[in-house]
């Protein structure tokens, strides 16, 4: 069975993927993505790569290549990805003038919004800095004190 993902965009790592094979196992929401924009392997994002992968992503997600996406293409691009990331398979996060179609100016800016997250001054994004820490247990999965039994005394 698949694991959950509870937190909103913080995307576990498929187990065949790059990211993987850099051992990082929770990505911030975008970061399998855009890792995946690391054209020379450097583990650096540029400015540039950020634009190429954002044209290539679209393009692939573009399912029937008429040059925009509707909810399903969008879904079904997003499950393809490096991560379980809700935060890309989410249409409305790409559609800010809610037409119910996302066009590629309106997907890359939703990819450029994402990025400036993890930016440094002069726009390079390091894949190092993608991971994500591992989510807080849920209320009702804390392990209470209570649960262990108490250490055995001995009687000297």
């Amino acid at each position: 069975m698949d694991d959950l993902v509870r937190l909103p965009g913080q995307g576990l790592v498929k187990p065949d993927s790059a990211a993987a094979q850099m051992n990082l196992g929770r990505l911030v929401p975008g970061g399998g993505l855009i890792a995946s924009f690391d054209a020379d392997s450097d583990g650096r994002i540029s400015p540039g790569e950020l634009k190429a992968g954002a044209l290539a992503a679209f393009k692939a997600a573009d399912a029937n290549s008429d040059g925009q996406l509707v909810a399903l293409e969008q879904q079904d691009w997003a499950s393809g990805l490096p991560t379980r990331d809700d935060t890309l398979a989410n249409p409305v996060r790409f559609d800010p003038n809610l037409d119910r179609v996302v066009n590629f100016q309106e997907f890359q800016a939703a990819i450029v919004h994402l990025a400036k997250n993890y930016e440094d001054t002069s726009g390079t994004i390091e894949i190092a800095k993608l991971s994500a820490p591992e989510p807080r247990p849920e209320r009702n999965e804390r392990r209470s004190p209570f649960d262990d039994p108490p250490p055995e005394r001995s009687n000297n």
